[in-house]
């Protein structure tokens, strides 16, 4: 069977989906027989507009081209049929009915909306992949894989505590490279694991954080929700909101100043992990977004502290704020 000319990734493991893109790219570079332009395309309020521009191609310019448009908002969550929408699915149903030659168009998203008409379209025409989170044998497997990659090995504990550890693989890759470096022979014990990996609170709030930069209110507010159901209290939720943000302020700091992540890294003292996380979603807020997102948060740990509001009301247009700034 052919490969076709439409993909679509779906998953919240961004590394499997990233691995896939690869994969494709690397197939279709076999078939032309040169290897082709990949062009990413910022998802970032992309409109109807510019979604039909960026899937122009004329072979003039490029033999061969990969299109890849990550976690594009019309792929997301829909109530009903807005105007945007459709116009969305008039251009994807126009560039389907003849897919030129020369491109591959790659969509991905981080959850699989089922009953949003443009996911029923692109599974009907395109091919779909997806990329969930490995089980725990899988996972293993796979990191036992990373350290053998190295010639390393690890401690069964240490790779035990890394696959329960609730990270992402990304983030397991940049932890395993780092402890290769740590203990440069012999085999890699658990207890070089102390300290180095993110504490089991800021794991649990990485989904709200990802929401928030993701400007997401309703993956922030589903993050919060089950966050509280799990017994999470407010105020240390507010301040790992808050530390973050400083955080994504300061690599948006550094970053606007023209250093790279591993500069960033040894100029802030932060983990390799954390900023790149926040390096591909600085643009997501400009400054004056960012100032009014701190003065949101004083407000609540403010509004929470003395006052007789409601706290989860509060927290809840806290981070409808932090999204609409």
């Amino acid at each position: 069977m052919a490969e076709p000319g439409l993909y679509y990734l779906w998953g919240e493991e961004a590394y499997r989906i990233d691995e896939e893109i690869n994969n494709i790219v690397k197939r279709w570079q076999a078939e032309w027989g040169q290897e082709p332009e990949v062009v990413y395309i910022d998802s970032t309020e992309l409109s109807p507009q510019q979604l039909m521009e960026s899937l122009e191609f004329s072979p003039l310019f490029a033999l061969q081209r990969v299109v890849v448009i990550k976690d594009p908002a019309f792929l997301g969550k829909t109530g009903r049929q807005t105007s945007r929408i459709r116009g969305f699915q008039d251009i994807l149903e126009n560039y389907m009915q003849e897919m030129p030659a020369g491109q591959i168009l790659i969509l991905t998203s981080s959850e699989r909306n089922a009953t949003n008409p443009l996911v029923k379209l692109v599974e009907k025409k395109g091919k779909v992949i997806p990329c969930p989170r490995l089980g725990e044998a899988e996972l293993a497997k796979w990191v036992e894989q990373q350290f053998a990659k190295q010639e390393r090995q690890a401690e069964r504990k240490l790779i035990n505590s890394l696959v329960r550890s609730g990270q992402d693989m990304y983030y397991l890759k940049n932890l395993i490279d780092k402890l290769c470096l740590m203990v440069p022979t012999g085999i890699i014990p658990a207890s070089c694991l102390e300290g180095q990996m993110e504490t089991r609170e800021e794991i649990k709030i990485f989904g709200l954080i990802d929401g928030l930069t993701a400007r997401n209110p309703q993956k922030a507010l589903h993050a919060y929700h089950r966050l509280r159901a799990q017994g999470e209290d407010n105020i240390p939720m507010l301040a790992m909101i808050n530390r973050q943000f400083q955080t994504l302020a300061l690599v948006k700091y550094h970053q606007e100043k023209g250093l790279n992540r591993a500069e960033i890294v040894q100029t802030t003292g932060q983990k390799d992990y954390t900023v790149r996380k926040m390096m591909e979603v600085t643009r997501n807020y400009s400054w004056e977004a960012l100032e009014k997102v701190f003065a949101l948060l004083l407000e609540t740990d403010v509004g929470i502290k003395s006052t007789s509001q409601d706290a989860d009301l509060l927290m809840e247009m806290l981070l409808v704020g932090c999204c609409e700034t």
